[in-house]
């Protein structure tokens, strides 16, 4: 009885151990398995983030190209800007040249001072070559100089200020109760005969008047004082 159960114990252990190799195979082909979904599962993943990177950059070099387009653009117009400026200056500066030469060819620089200063040219009168004393009316010889002088500027387009300035000594008449009043009446005037006579338009002048507040020389001589009543027509660049 023993043997017999012996032998038949042996051939339950040979069976079982014969299919033990089935189960490690089982194994394995589960874990290759799981190897390629994890793989797949990350090749897929990767290739979508790789898309979105690939959508990103070609959205910015998208941005970037028109961006480089609108600077090219902004950069085209300012340098046409630019050019249109110097044309303007040459323009500006050929003019002040013709009208200093129209000056000295009709002997008016004697009687009239030519300064270039930044905002333009100012064309600067004594008060007694246009104006008697006190007064704000212009003489006969004033407006003969004015004349020769103002109808030259029909041929430019520049604007116009027209500024009158006196010397400190006090005024006080019924017209005029200061220095302030009368500087602006011959500014007023100057501008008016230019408006009225010469046919300047009126948009292109204005007119200011300052009374002594802006000398140019000292007040404390008559030849200063004769110098800072004046009459001062600037063409702006």
């Amino acid at each position: 009885m023993k043997a017999m159960s012996s032998k038949y114990d042996g051939k339950k252990y040979e069976t079982e151990y014969s299919n033990s190799w089935l189960i490690t195979y089982s194994d394995m082909i589960t874990i290759v398995l799981c190897f390629f979904i994890i793989f797949f599962t990350f090749t897929a993943e990767e290739a979508s983030v790789l898309y979105h990177v690939k959508e990103a950059l070609t959205s910015e070099v998208a941005d970037l190209s028109d961006e480089n387009q609108r600077l090219l653009e902004e950069k085209e117009s300012l340098a046409a800007l630019l050019f249109g400026l110097e044309d303007i200056e040459l323009d500006l500066v050929q003019s002040q040249e013709t009208f200093i030469r129209f000056l000295r060819e009709n002997h008016l620089l004697d009687r009239v001072d030519v300064i270039e200063e930044e905002r333009g040219l100012v064309i600067r009168f004594r008060d007694s070559v246009l104006f008697g004393s006190g007064q704000a009316r212009i003489s006969q010889e004033g407006y003969m100089l004015l004349d020769h002088v103002t109808a030259k500027l029909r041929t430019i387009d520049n604007a116009i200020v027209i500024e009158g300035f006196t010397d400190n000594i006090p005024i006080q008449t019924n017209e005029f109760p200061s220095n302030w009043e009368l500087s602006v009446a011959r500014a007023i005037g100057v501008a008016r005969y230019m408006i009225d006579e010469e046919y300047i338009e009126e948009s292109r002048i204005s007119v200011s008047g300052f009374g002594e507040q802006q000398p140019i020389d000292s007040n404390e001589t008559n030849e200063g004082r004769a110098n800072n009543r004046r009459i001062e027509i600037t063409i702006l660049h």
